[in-house]
């Protein structure tokens, strides 16, 4: 009995990183509330960094603060690092140049309940919005900055990550 409580603590604290992570990628920000327990672009840098190792090219410290900070202007190498992370989080899934709706909605919702229609009316806009854009990476961060923009815009609050 009490091995199974501490599985299902560890499938709980699992999915808890996973929700964290995901929402660093989403909008480069964490899931807190911005008064309380936000946290710091090294904090949130050192929860997702694990995750580049799965990637190629592997992302530098520099790329990785760029996703973080939701850079605009983000360089190529940082764009790739998101749209990496998507396809690990299956938001994105390969070969794909659009976000899961489903899946990306599911997210918004863990973060933000009560918002469904609001995360799903999002995600339509900015697939849409993006849909002619051929490179992974361009379009993993275009439709990302503009969900960031979009759920800003919408009145969700985004936290900000703290330098």
């Amino acid at each position: 009995m009490m091995q199974c409580s501490r599985m299902t603590t560890t499938l709980k604290m699992t999915k808890l990183l996973l929700a964290v992570a995901c929402a660093a990628v989403l909008m480069g920000s964490a899931t807190a509330d911005e008064e309380e327990g936000s946290m710091t672009v090294d904090e949130v840098v050192e929860l997702i960094e694990p995750f580049g190792d799965a990637c190629t090219p592997k992302p530098s410290r520099e790329n990785i603060v760029e996703m973080v900070l939701n850079k605009e202007d983000a360089k190529h190498e940082t764009k790739c690092f998101r749209h990496c992370m998507l396809e690990q989080f299956e938001l994105m899934p390969e070969d794909q140049l659009q976000y899961n709706e489903d899946k990306t909605v599911d997210m918004i919702n863990m973060m933000f309940p009560d918002r469904e229609d609001d995360g799903r009316r999002i995600v339509k806009t900015c697939n849409e919005e993006l849909k002619a854009e051929q490179d992974k990476c361009e379009a993993a961060h275009g439709i990302a900055m503009c969900m960031l923009r979009e759920m800003r815009s919408s009145g969700f609050k985004i936290p900000e990550i703290k330098e």
